[in-house]
């Protein structure tokens, strides 16, 4: 009983900062795009969900059992990560279980330590915390992937030699149904088989090793039979597959993979599986380091006890490197090797002597990066997930009745509409391939029917590599802001009355630069003059110059109360970034719209309109209209509406 304690006292504590680490901050963030898929795919019906996944690229499982789980929780963001979260925590208890069972095929080991290191390793595990707090399967993949391990090797140990007893049964049947499980919840489990399948014709010669061995050829014999026996125990669970085989097939169909660089996968998996995606290149690199040679102290100390581990570990990394599924992208896959690379870190405690010295120091430098790591996604900004939240928020506190919206990527739709409950239209676009012809006339309609746009863009390299939205939107809109929310690009337009054109000014305007460039002004124009508070002013500009401008220039304009203090101001590079003025070809006259959005609450006035253009690389420098920096191009005078 007294020899129990510490166990019980380590694993207590354990599961403990397992808890804290998956709960700590749970709904603060928002939905990011594939959360809110999981979100909606959840609120349908059974069969509506099975037919949806039909489509997807993932097996419905895991949104099934969200189905349950909402019914129970609710659908806040707390209440659907909390799946997560709970699946992130029996995964960390599968990994004390089975960093007991490795460490207890030795006659002499350090079980105590090595499951305590192990457990505490997966408890602040940057990745496995990471997605323990995200609406989707990964959580789900990793603890099928443990406890399908912790099946197999529970069933072995019951069927070993000749004594039959109903607990090998009931793991056999334990295993097929978690494998059956795994293959209904995400396509990457098919590895985690290939490993346990060379883990299978592992085992007996294992349990031979470490124990008193049979003769060679009884030995042989049952190596033989175990492992036919395990083939029949996977087919059993691709029998209960075989309903969703078709489409499985249908959704990888055609797909062929490259391998890629083997270094720089090495490296980046390496980094990923240590410290996630929550630390920048370089950071935190000494622990990094450290977790490798931990993992190198596990394999060398560990000896036989370090092959479970190291199969389950290096199979999965293996076949993913040789698919061609090396992009960063899809790491998140890995997240079912983690718990065994956790354990085979905690292998390096069975080293002797000074080298448990050794050991310590390197743990304690592994759970201090993992800490910095989580401290970024929990409270640094550039880690967070895109606010869908407070776009939709913003969008729904500040937009006019005859506002639209945008989302270029359809599949922001799930996570947007989760959120946005107001009257605008919403527009997914493009509905397909994107294709200029089908494009521009639904973006005339679109236009034809507002006067501002709300624009989501995410993803427009894959889903519209040639930016045909943005660029029609850039030529027949007025872009008034723009800012990065998450890796979502918010931007804002107006849209002019179809019946109504902007009175243009010939200018003539020459702004200098201090390497001789010269760019002409030739023409601008502006409306409305008479102006309400929270309105968009539209700025149109017509700009030329003799020779191709050897800098980037951007274009300020800037709203001045009395003062001389900017109340208002839009900064871009020419027609929304897209024509730098190094690209610009001589006497070429490039046609550039802005809008300059007034803030809500601006004091009734009038206020001066002054237009320049300053270095892109270094804003101190303005190009010189005569002896000023720029140049006022007249006057708008707001009022509050009524």
């Amino acid at each position: 009983m007294a020899r129990s304690r510490p166990i019980v006292a380590s694993t207590i504590a354990v599961l403990i900062l397992a808890t804290f680490s998956r709960f700590h901050l749970l709904e603060v963030q928002s939905f990011w795009n594939d959360e809110g898929n999981s979100a909606r795919l959840s609120e349908r019906s059974v069969p509506a969900i099975l037919e949806g996944t039909a489509s997807d690229i993932h097996p419905p499982l895991y949104y099934l059992a969200l189905r349950g789980w909402r019914e129970l929780i609710g659908e806040t963001e707390f209440g659907l990560r909390s799946f997560s979260a709970l699946a992130g925590i029996v995964t960390v208890a599968g990994v004390l279980a089975f960093s007991r069972l490795v460490t207890g095929l030795g006659a002499v080991s350090s079980g105590r330590v090595v499951s305590a290191t192990a457990g505490l390793l997966a408890s602040v595990s940057p990745v496995m915390v990471y997605y323990s707090q995200e609406t989707r399967m990964y959580a789900l993949l990793a603890l099928i992937s443990v406890l399908s391990t912790l099946a197999l090797l529970k069933w072995f140990a019951a069927s070993r030699g000749d004594r039959r007893s109903s607990s090998s049964a009931r793991w056999a049947a334990a295993y097929v149904f978690l494998t059956a499980a795994g293959l209904y919840t995400h396509y990457f489990i098919p590895a985690i088989l290939a490993g346990q399948a060379l883990v299978s014709a592992l085992w007996w010669r294992l349990i031979r090793t470490a124990s008193a061995a049979p003769a060679e050829n009884v030995e042989a014999l049952r190596v033989s039979r175990q492992f036919g026996m395990w083939l029949g125990m996977v087919a059993a669970a691709a029998l209960i597959y075989l309903p969703w085989a078709p489409i499985f097939l249908r959704q990888i169909g055609g797909r062929s993979g490259v391998p890629g660089d083997l270094t720089a996968f090495a490296g980046d998996s390496a980094r990923w599986l240590v410290l996630g995606s929550t630390v920048v290149p370089g950071e935190a690199l000494w622990a990094n380091i450290a977790a490798g040679l931990l993992v190198l102290m596990g394999v060398v100390f560990g000896r036989k006890r370090a092959i479970l581990p190291v199969v389950l570990a290096a199979v999965p990394l293996t076949l993913m490197f040789l698919s061609g599924a090396t992009d960063p992208a899809f790491f998140k896959f890995l997240l079912a090797v983690v718990p065994f690379l956790m354990v085979l870190m905690g292998l390096g405690w069975e080293a002797r002597g000074p080298w448990k010295g050794v050991a310590a120091i390197l743990t304690v430098a592994v759970v201090a990066g993992s800490l910095v790591s989580l401290s970024n996604m929990y409270s640094d900004p550039a880690f967070a997930r895109a606010d869908y939240r407070a776009m939709a928020g913003r969008i729904a506190s500040d937009a006019p009745p005859d506002a639209g919206i945008i989302l270029n990527a359809p599949n922001q739709w799930e996570a947007f509409t989760y959120y946005y409950r107001g009257d605008a239209s919403v527009y997914p676009l493009p509905r397909g391939r994107a294709d200029e012809a089908i494009l521009e006339p639904e973006l005339e309609a679109i236009a034809a029917a507002h006067d501002r746009l709300y624009v989501l863009y995410w993803g427009d390299g894959q889903r519209d590599p040639e930016q045909i939205i943005e660029h029609w939107l850039d030529g027949h809109t007025y872009k008034a802001s723009e800012e990065w929310v998450g890796d979502v690009r918010f931007a804002i337009y107006s849209v002019p009355d179809a019946e109504r054109s902007i009175p243009m000014t010939m200018a003539g305007a020459e702004f200098a630069g201090l390497d001789g460039e010269t760019i002409t002004l030739r023409e601008f124009g502006y409306w409305p003059r008479d102006a309400l508070s929270g309105e968009i002013v539209q700025v149109r500009l017509l700009w030329s110059a003799d020779e191709r401008p050897s800098r980037p220039f951007k274009v300020f304009l800037h709203l001045l109360d009395n003062s001389g203090q900017p109340v208002a101001q839009r900064d871009s590079e020419p027609v929304g970034g897209f024509r730098p003025t190094v690209t610009w070809q001589p006497d070429e006259v490039i046609e550039d719209n802005y809008g300059l959005a007034l803030p809500a609450d601006l004091t009734a006035g009038t206020y001066e309109l002054r237009l320049g253009l300053y270095d892109a690389f270094d804003p101190a420098r303005r190009l010189a209209v005569g002896d000023q920096d720029g140049l006022t191009l007249g006057s708008v005078i707001v009022a509050q509406p009524e």
